[in-house]
Order: structure tokens, then sequence, then C-alpha cells
């Protein structure tokens, strides 16, 4: 036994509340435990084209020494497990992201429609955008004020002014959006502003997503393992060292791609 339980609960409650803290897909997507640890696909819930979805390990495996571990404070441990937390967060997010940009992509083209590209020069030409989306959404039957993801340039076109004064509550008022999330992990060219805005049926409030009912949203995460810490074992590379994990394992379900639309701008 390389580190007491009670070292290792306080370790791990630590890696759970930098994770939900620093993932963009935990605190915007509702999520639901499979309750099997060793489950390796997931019912997709998608009507037209019922299937499974395999479910994805995100790990990060670190170092560390046994006077980290048997330090009389757990200062050190919980500085290593919180840095690592927020790595396995952006690992979940760009997986999450390519998943939901892929399914969107996929149900624009069976449907005969191209990559929605649009000049956001102005702040009048990034309302009429995200009002269109919020139509899109809305007709499908997501009616609950919106959620959006944008990288920096996205954050800068909104935040553009408008004789003199920034245009962002307006807009977002305008497209019923009440969650902004600023990501670099949207995958695409950085340059130009990039959007997916997810419709929802259910109201919720910033970041809380995660205390939402999974089930009537168009974006979901199944998870069978939460994120956690193991402890793997001594490393032999480095006497002393103790090989240490964190680890996710999740499917992100788009269960409805008509509730989510995605923006490729060119400035």
């Amino acid at each position: 036994m390389y580190v007491t339980a009670e070292r290792l609960a306080i370790a791990d409650r630590a890696v759970v509340e930098t994770f939900k803290q620093t993932s963009i897909a935990w605190q915007a997507f509702p999520n639901w435990n499979t309750g099997d640890p060793g489950q390796s696909r997931v019912r997709s819930d998608v009507l037209d084209t019922p299937s499974f979805l395999p479910l994805h390990l995100e790990e990060v495996q670190f170092q560390a020494s046994l006077a980290q571990l048997g330090a009389p404070t757990p200062d050190s441990l919980l500085a290593e497990v919180m840095a690592r937390a927020t790595k396995l967060a952006a690992q979940v997010d760009a997986r999450a992201f390519t998943s939901i940009i892929a399914a969107a992509a996929a149900a624009a083209a069976a449907a005969g429609n191209a990559d929605t590209e649009v000049v956001l020069s102005t702040p009048p030409d990034i309302m009429d955008a995200l009002i269109d989306a919020r139509a899109s959404v809305e007709d499908a039957g997501y009616r609950a004020p919106s959620c959006l993801i944008t990288n920096t340039a996205g954050i800068k076109a909104l935040n553009r002014l408008d004789d003199g004064r920034p245009a962002y509550d307006a807009i977002v008022k305008a497209a019923n959006i009440n969650s902004v999330h600023r990501t670099s992990l949207l995958p695409g060219k950085s340059p130009n502003p990039l959007m997916l805005l997810i419709g929802r049926r259910n109201r919720m409030a910033h970041g809380a997503a995660a205390e939402a009912s999974p089930g009537e949203e168009p974006v979901d995460l199944a998870v069978s393992v939460v994120p956690s810490l193991e402890i793997l074992g001594e490393a032999g590379s480095d006497v002393g060292g103790i090989e240490l994990g964190l680890r996710i394992r999740f499917a992100t379900r788009v269960t409805d791609p008509e509730g989510v639309v995605r923006l490729t701008g060119s400035a």
C-alpha cells in the first residue's frame, strides 16, 4: 500500500472537483452514469439510426514520490493531481467537441446542406447568424435558452463595439443564449470565429448542465468510469517513484443533430 485510504480519498475528491471546474463538456452537457465500469459500448439513442457508441478511455499518467504520498500534509500531492485533472478535462473537451462537430456535419450533409459559413464582420452580422441558428434549434423543439461554445476569435467577434458600446448583451439576448463558453479546443481554422450553438429543452444555469436530465437534450455524456485517481504501482525507471493515473471512460452522445448548429465564420 503506497498511500493511506484517507490520503487517497482526499486526492480523489480534488480530482473530481478540479475536473468539474475546468471541463466545459461537463459543465455544458448533461451526463449520466451507466453504472458499469467495465462497459465498452453504450446505446446512441438516435431514433432514426439506432446504434451503439464505444466508451473511450481518457487518462493522464504521472509519477509521485513516496515522500509526496507520505508527507504530513497532502499539499504536494494535491498540486500534482489538480494539474493533471486540468489536462484530463482538456482531453475530454477536445474529444467531445470533435464528436459533436462530426455529428453536426454528417447531419448537414445528409440533409444536403453545406457548412454554415457566415461573415462576422459587424455585430448585426453576428446577431443575424445567431438568430438564424436559434430559429433552427427552436424549430427542432429546443426552446429553452441555448448554450454557445466558441473560440477566442468568436469571443472577440461577440464583443466588437457597435456605436462605441459592446454589443455582447444585445447579441446573446436576441439569440436566446444564457450560457457562453470560450475554448481553444474547437477543431477548425482557429484564426476565424467558430461557434457551436447547442439547443436545450430544459432551462439550465450557466455551467450547471451536469445536474440536468440527460435524456431530453440533443447532446449528453455517458460515463462508465467517473473522473478518478488510481495507484498503478512502482515506476521501474525511477527509484522511489510511484506511477499514478487519472482516468475517465465516457462517450459523447449526439442524440439529435438538429439540436446543434455549427457556424464557421469568416471575419
